[in-house]
């Protein structure tokens, strides 16, 4: 492929997407079929059937994208990519395998193999249609690990956020809680350089059942006397209630799983604002009856998409979108078939549509990671971020462009991904010497951190 990653200089590199099926996920735009695509430097300057001539002028690049599916690159929201490198270790996760034999092997991180997880991870996102993602780091042992993971992330050419995990673990070279405030203080000072505009920070709040509510209430009011957004778990009964009284939830809040949330503490993140990052696998590889998802929509919270931990999953967010739609239609017909009725269904059934699914995955993803005026959206004004799908033999389907995308397509169709108008996958590869390095930064952190049997955390 023609490796043109790195920044245009002057902004003024013009790239036409011709003839694909293009899903804005804008709804004052609707859906173009045909349509075209018109890029200048970072950003997308027109969207239309057919954009005019003279509006286009003269171009660098003509992707023709004639029985393709243009659409907005994805948005993964909880994703611990420092875990690439031991992927598949955590397979039989229902045994309890992620937390005896994943997570204590953090303690053997170092700086180098931080930066292989961000690196290939990114890389793997990319190459499924991932444009950009919260990378939930809860493996900092020192500043120089955040360090490494922030460089990673950048250096794979993915969009996103660098989730600093203010959680004391595994413990290192920082001296204690206050001391991993102090260089998050740092961080959030220098993200802005080193980050190139497409990498930020967040701050992963310390789990609940981990520290006192003292403790998060300072973490919350930290984050945000600095503008900073925020995520944490949540996995225990009266965890949201608790932080709804003491005025923690907000717009800035990306609250992870939820699977034991209440209909009432839904409502409560609904009327905060708040964000949640469902991850199907996982939630069902640990048993959950994942009856949070259909709950948390129709109370009003916006949902996003997560592949959470690649020691179990792929970083595959196309697989999971597919999960999460076909779980929620077998929780809506057991939920009927418990309450007696069968036959034809009620209405407001099945309560999710491919077009919600791809929406929480667009423009609620970005919305999430305070990125909605950047992204989310094949809008004109916004960053070029996108994903062009190649289609089966035969030509794309019958049925709508979103139901198509969710059930007909996937990753193992993405041909071309762009961030911030730069390729980075191009005829469903990424740079060969990218791959290359990827390859050996992984194979070295694992001959490093599984030289020996786990160690205890």
């Amino acid at each position: 492929m023609t490796d043109t990653r790195w920044p245009d200089p002057d902004g003024t590199r013009r790239v036409l997407i011709r003839g694909g099926q293009v899903m804005t996920m804008d709804e004052r735009l609707g859906d173009f079929t045909p349509g075209e695509v018109l890029v200048q430097g970072d950003t997308i300057v027109a969207v239309d059937h057919q954009v005019p001539k003279d509006e286009v002028g003269e171009v660098d690049e003509v992707i023709d994208a004639t029985g393709m599916v243009v659409l907005p690159g994805l948005v993964d929201t909880h994703i611990h990519l420092w875990q690439t490198p031991l992927r598949g270790l955590a397979s039989e996760l229902w045994k309890g395998e992620y937390f005896e034999q994943v997570l204590p092997y953090r303690n053997r991180y170092r700086p180098d193999d931080i930066y292989a997880g961000g690196y290939a991870g990114g890389l793997e996102l990319l190459s499924n249609g991932v444009t950009t993602a919260l990378d939930f780091c809860h493996c900092l042992a020192s500043p120089a690990h955040s360090d490494a993971a922030v460089a990673g992330l950048m250096d794979s050419g993915m969009r996103g956020a660098h989730g600093y995990s203010l959680r004391d673990r595994p413990v290192g070279g920082f001296g204690g809680h206050a001391a991993r405030l102090t260089d998050a203080d740092r961080v959030a000072g220098e993200i802005g350089k080193r980050g190139g505009g497409r990498v930020g920070l967040m701050l992963a709040l310390s789990d609940r059942e981990t520290v006192d509510l003292d403790t998060s209430v300072r973490e919350v009011a930290f984050a945000r006397e600095r503008g900073l957004r925020m995520t944490i778990h949540s996995n225990f009964p009266g965890q949201i209630t608790e932080m709804n009284d003491a005025g923690l939830l907000g717009p800035d809040l990306v609250v992870v799983h939820g699977n034991v949330c209440t209909d009432d503490e839904l409502v409560m993140l609904a009327d905060a604002g708040s964000f949640l990052s469902v991850t199907p696998a996982v939630e069902i590889g640990l048993g959950s009856p994942f009856t949070v998802l259909g709950r948390a929509f129709r109370r009003g919270v916006r949902v996003t998409w997560g592949c959470d931990i690649p020691s179990y999953v792929d970083a595959d967010l196309f697989g999971q979108l597919r999960l999460g739609f076909h779980l929620q239609g077998f929780v809506d017909g057991a939920t009927d078939r418990a309450e007696g009725r069968t036959g034809r269904r009620r209405p407001g059934l099945p309560t999710l549509t491919p077009h919600d699914i791809l929406r929480f995955a667009t423009r609620y993803g970005a919305a999430a990671l305070g990125l909605d005026e950047r992204i989310g959206s094949l809008t004109p004004g916004k960053q070029a971020d996108l994903v062009i799908l190649r289609t089966p033999p035969g030509g794309p389907s019958v049925c709508g462009l979103a139901a198509h995308v969710l059930l007909q397509s996937g990753a193992r169709d993405v041909d071309t991904v762009m961030v911030a108008g730069m390729t980075r996958v191009r005829g469903g590869h990424g740079p060969d010497e990218d791959m290359g390095r990827a390859d050996e930064l992984v194979r070295d952190t694992r001959h490093h951190v599984l030289a020996e049997p786990v160690p205890a955390e």
